[in-house]
């Protein structure tokens, strides 16, 4: 095998073991039942607040503030965890060769160094690329990720998303039936939060998955986005600026409701949706 630049001393591939699914169920299907009981502890805080309302405004505050740090750490372990789900998942049911062109390519990113102008060698890529297939290799997720302890801002999503093949994810969803949370309506809030969970737990069931994303209409709209324009950045961006002012000590007044912890807590949710509905239709060669 030729040489290669990689980012670890050793020359040898770091190649993962593939870990059995459980019987009958995809790890995607798996990962999204979970999903949905990581909400009843957000569900359980905001009945809390709710009984303390009338009660102690301090405490209420207190509780207020913890559910926004809680909503962004859920988001930013979704994340980690999506990407996670997609290598599990690969590994266990395709070969290398299987593997969508645009993750082979992520993946060799992690066993090549950039070059003075930023790029990576696309000769030296093609070589690893052949190896990989011819080892069969088993993908690692650590190329797909972002760096630690980052915040998942817009552009941080988007990264990851890009990984995987992705882009213009925000684009993707602009203009989408995602955007019924947005109209203040929590009956059709409600509606759409269960019509795309028993879709997705249905078009996971099995691999490779079974989505189709224009029945949310998720697709690349023609117009381009202007970022400021969009309502998913905004609210994510909203989101993380107030849980940096909470954690960073920078406010300790209330000015978060109640009803302002249902309405992100529904964003979030039917955003984590979202992502996950384009994650795994990426994952399909």
């Amino acid at each position: 095998m030729a040489t290669f630049d990689v980012k670890n001393a050793s020359t040898e591939l770091r190649l993962h073991e593939a870990t059995e699914s459980v019987s009958g169920n995809t790890y995607a299907a798996l990962f999204i039942e979970d999903l949905e009981e990581r909400w009843n502890e957000i569900d359980l805080l905001i009945e809390k607040i709710k009984v303390q309302k009338e009660e102690e405004e301090g405490f209420v505050n207190v509780l207020c503030r913890s559910a926004i740090v809680l909503l962004v750490a859920h988001l930013e372990g979704f994340m980690k965890e999506a990407a996670s789900v997609i290598i599990k998942e690969l590994n266990h049911h395709v070969n290398f060769s299987q593997v969508p062109k645009s993750l082979q390519k992520t993946y060799t990113t992690f066993f090549l160094s950039l070059d003075k102008n930023g790029n990576f060698d696309n000769n030296k890529q093609k070589r690893l690329l052949d190896e990989f297939e011819n080892l069969n290799a088993k993908l690692l997720v650590d190329p797909f990720l972002f760096e630690q302890n980052k915040n998942p801002s817009p552009t941080i999503i988007e990264k990851i998303l890009h990984n995987f093949g992705v882009s213009d994810f925000f684009r993707l969803i602009n203009k989408s039936k995602l955007d019924i949370v947005f109209e203040n309506n929590p009956t059709e809030t409600s509606e759409l939060l269960e019509e795309i969970k028993e879709y997705i737990q249905k078009a996971t069931i099995k691999y490779p998955y079974n989505i189709d994303l224009n029945i949310f209409n998720i697709s690349m709209k023609e117009e381009k986005l202007n970022r400021r324009n969009s309502l998913w950045i905004t609210f994510v961006d909203e989101l993380l600026r107030l849980r940096h002012s909470i954690a960073h000590g920078s406010t300790f007044s209330n000015e978060i409701t109640i009803n302002d912890i249902i309405d992100f807590k529904n964003k979030v949710h039917i955003l984590q949706y979202g992502i996950a509905l384009v994650l795994f239709k990426a994952s399909v060669k």
